[in-house]
């Protein structure tokens, strides 16, 4: 059972990858704070405001990356595969097709974060759209803060920014098929798909 952020963090370590609600693919935050799949809605189970907190937690944590992977659901990746994940969210023939479609607000919030490299924003507000767009299509990194006030913001980086010169090293000896293989074995297989703008 899952209790703690430090007990969270021991999961992605040993899993590598866990969604945050439950899917297809590999466990879940939810399943493993819950002792099992809810029924219902998991917001209403009487541990659910656990769940959400350590969702939170670990999308603050230097640790973790998250990430939308897993049928567009948020997944919380250990470092070993950070870089395949920024070989496929950096490949050009994916991020491509993933422009098409967007909104004026995400093409234009996408080029105040490639030109700034960080952007932060009201986790809620005129730009949540846009930045949700972005997110799901692999095209900014995405976290959460708090800012000085203790409210919990936005947080978005280029991925060029955001890597290390090691990560790009360990990423560039990876083939684009390589990287996907990696995800796709960390995530079960994920019969459903690991998203539409991932692969």
């Amino acid at each position: 059972m899952i209790k703690t952020l430090r007990d969270a963090e021991e999961l992605v370590r040993t899993r590598h990858v866990i969604t945050e609600v439950p899917t297809h693919g590999p466990t879940s935050l939810v399943e493993q704070v819950m002792g099992g799949r809810p029924t219902g809605s998991w917001r209403d189970h009487a541990k659910g405001r656990l769940a959400y907190r350590l969702g939170r937690m670990l999308r603050a944590s230097k640790d973790v990356l998250a990430v939308r992977l897993v049928e567009g659901k948020v997944a919380f990746v250990d470092p070993t595969l950070w870089p395949a994940v920024y070989r496929v969210a950096m490949e050009p023939a994916r991020r491509r097709p993933s422009l098409q479609g967007l909104s004026a607000d995400a093409r234009t919030l996408l080029s105040t974060v490639e030109r700034d490299k960080r952007v932060q924003l009201d986790k809620e507000g005129p730009w949540t759209k846009a930045r949700e767009a972005l997110e799901e299509r692999l095209l900014v990194h995405f976290s959460e803060a708090q800012d000085d006030d203790g409210r919990h913001v936005a947080v978005l980086r280029s991925w060029r920014d955001w890597a290390s010169a090691t990560l790009k090293a360990d990423a560039a000896r990876l083939s684009y098929e390589d990287a996907q293989a990696r995800l796709r074995a960390a995530c079960d297989g994920a019969p459903t798909g690991l998203g539409p703008w991932v692969f």
